[in-house]
């Protein structure tokens, strides 16, 4: 089964879209802060179960919790940078392009 793929043959005026700034920002907020919320819940869950089934005393499981804030911060700072990145390639209307993980790309290219 083939499909067509249909392209505009001009690209919208700019003022017709509904990209603005305001909308850009709290869309790449709503997706950092659903990071941070999601893997900041799911390193306490999988720290604070782990450090039960195996019995482990509640001061090594507050260390643990503590360095596993460092991952987590880590996604979310990335995940800052590639939603606004992400939020401005759409704005110009340019394709989404492949991820770079590392921490200070999006802030160095952008």
């Amino acid at each position: 089964m083939e499909q067509e793929i249909l392209k505009p043959e001009a690209a919208p005026k700019a003022g017709s879209q509904a990209f603005s700034r305001t909308g850009s920002l709290m869309a790449a907020f709503g997706a950092t802060l659903l990071m941070l919320c999601f893997t900041g819940s799911a390193m306490v869950a999988t720290v604070w179960a782990m450090s039960k089934l195996i019995g482990l005393p509640d001061m090594l499981m507050y260390v643990l919790l503590a360095l596993g804030v460092l991952p987590v911060l880590w996604v979310t700072i990335w995940t800052a940078g590639r939603a606004w990145h992400v939020e401005k390639l759409l704005a110009a209307h340019k394709d989404i392009d492949v991820p770079v993980f590392s921490l200070t790309y999006y802030f160095k290219n952008g």
